[in-house]
């Protein structure tokens, strides 16, 4: 194996060596580890640059000590990191609740990890530990966690509280039911840990989804979007209050759609396409159909279905045609997992659902999009990964990755970085300006080529600083968009 450490050792070095006039760029190379998880940065050492904290892991099972690292944003050097038994595969939230004035990191995995972590000095504040003898919802929650979210304070502390899934049983035999317990929403003491309330899906299917929450009525009742449902069982997309989540109790959940065979699994996003000042819901179902509900109403506003595909990815929003309505770009793999077949990249019209522009670079990943003005010509560009090799399994050695920006006004795809013999297998960029400088920063994760693409051996984080000027932060510049909260706010940086 060590062939693949050198490799991506020399990969990394001149991945960062791009358009840099003044360099503020860093790699930090790792062994013996991977990532499934998305970088997102806040200041944790109050200089004033923004740090970066990432999820990772040894190969799935298998405990390491470096399950949640955070990088100097300045230098990329370690601040501290926090083991795990598992994989950690959920991307950070940021809530700031010790009283030292740095933001704190709550960020969860398989093997039922969640835990809370002090931003500035990397000790743990707290660990989600699965009751023995529970009676309610908890009963099931011992598998994977997703990414959580903000909600408001529940304890009375004055301190916001978390929402959080757990679900997904990564060792139940495909196309059957047998051994899939329902997922659980938790409501959990963002100070303490402590879980406030449970409740399970009503629909008594597992979920893999992260939930978005919001106010989509202005009423002050929040609501959450959550998925039932995997890659070979079918699911519901729901909207619930998350009044009836604190109660424990998830019967009068609205199913906006059931889809046989395949489930709702990566995080739906939320944007006025409809122009009446109320977000909708749009989202992928596993088996490559996109669905868009009206928020206000519930009612289909249109749907599209990718033919021949499998849509395991979340979704950009921005603007890519000359209209005001916000457009969507999605990722989607040929074939079924794990044997696919190359990989379509698709950007659709917010308006009504039509494809604007198709391409079909690379293979497989689990990554998803995000978006930008690259080149300042009124209309957003797409950055994202691409790996690169023969779609014949999940046995390959020979990946060249690189990101890649697609055009969609121009209809053309131009490199971002250098096509080099590393993988990234789940891990989305983050896009914005690490210390206000005014030059885009791009923060990004790949992994050493091995024997299988879902292997990990090594892996590299960068910071790329570009000489692109930025003025203000993308509109979807990360993960579930820059703010990690699955909404698109709109040129005026307001959401309706």
């Amino acid at each position: 194996m060590t062939k693949y450490w050198i490799l991506l050792a020399m990969a990394v070095v001149m991945l960062s060596c791009r358009n840099h006039e003044k360099n503020n760029s860093w790699v930090a190379v790792f062994k013996g580890f991977g990532s499934n998880s998305s970088p997102r940065l806040a200041d944790l050492t109050g200089d004033g640059i923004l740090d970066v904290v990432i999820g990772a892991g040894k190969n799935e099972w298998v405990a390491t000590d470096s399950a949640v690292i955070a990088l100097d944003g300045q230098t990329g050097n370690l601040l501290w990191q926090v083991g795990a038994p598992n994989q950690v595969v959920g991307s950070a939230l940021f809530l700031e609740v010790t009283g030292d004035g740095i933001p704190d990191v709550f960020i969860g995995g398989r093997s039922a990890f969640m835990v809370g972590i002090d931003g500035r000095s990397g000790k743990l504040l707290w660990t989600y530990k699965p009751p023995e003898n529970a009676t309610n919802a908890l009963k099931f929650a011992h598998y994977c966690f997703f990414n959580p979210q903000v909600i408001p304070d529940q304890t009375g502390d004055g301190i916001p509280d978390l929402l959080a899934a757990n679900g997904g049983n990564a060792q139940a035999f495909p196309n059957t039911s047998q051994f899939r317990d329902p997922g659980v929403l938790m409501v959990i003491n963002s100070k303490t840990g402590e879980i406030i309330t449970a409740a399970a899906m009503p629909d008594g299917r597992e979920t893999y989804m992260s939930p978005v929450v919001h106010d989509f009525d202005n009423d002050n009742k929040l609501e959450v979007v959550i998925g039932t449902g995997g890659e070979t069982i079918g699911g519901n997309l729901y909207r619930c209050l998350l009044a009836d989540v604190l109660k424990g109790d998830l019967s009068g959940a609205k199913a906006l759609n059931y889809t046989g065979g395949h489930g709702f699994i990566a995080p739906p996003v939320l944007a006025d396409i409809t122009g009446d000042g109320t977000l909708d819901i749009v989202a992928n179902n596993q088996g490559g159909i996109l669905f868009a509900f009206d928020g206000r109403t519930d009612s289909l506003i249109w749907k599209i279905e990718v033919k021949g595909t499998e849509a395991s990815s979340s979704l950009a929003v921005g603007y890519f045609n000359d209209d005001d309505v916000p457009d969507f770009f999605g990722q989607y793999a040929v074939g079924i997992w794990p044997a696919n077949k190359g990989a379509r990249q698709v950007a659709i019209d917010g308006r009504n659902g039509h494809i604007i522009e198709e391409f079909a670079l690379g293979c497989t990943g689990f990554f998803s999009p995000v978006a930008w003005d690259f080149d300042d010509d009124g209309f957003d560009e797409v950055l994202m990964s691409v790996n690169d090799y023969p779609c014949s399994g999940i046995f390959v050695t020979d990946i060249e990755h690189s990101l890649v920006i697609f055009d969609v006004q121009d209809k053309k795809v131009l490199p971002f970085s250098e096509r080099k013999s590393v993988k990234n297998l789940s891990s989305t960029p983050w896009l914005g300006d690490m210390d206000e400088d005014g030059f885009l920063d791009v923060v990004y994760c790949v992994q050493a080529n091995t024997s299988q693409i879902v292997e990990f051996y090594g892996m590299a984080m960068l910071r790329h600083e570009s000489r692109r000027r930025i003025a203000a932060p993308p509109r979807w510049g990360a993960y579930m968009g820059t703010a990690g909260d699955g909404i698109f706010r709109k040129k005026n940086g307001t959401s309706d």
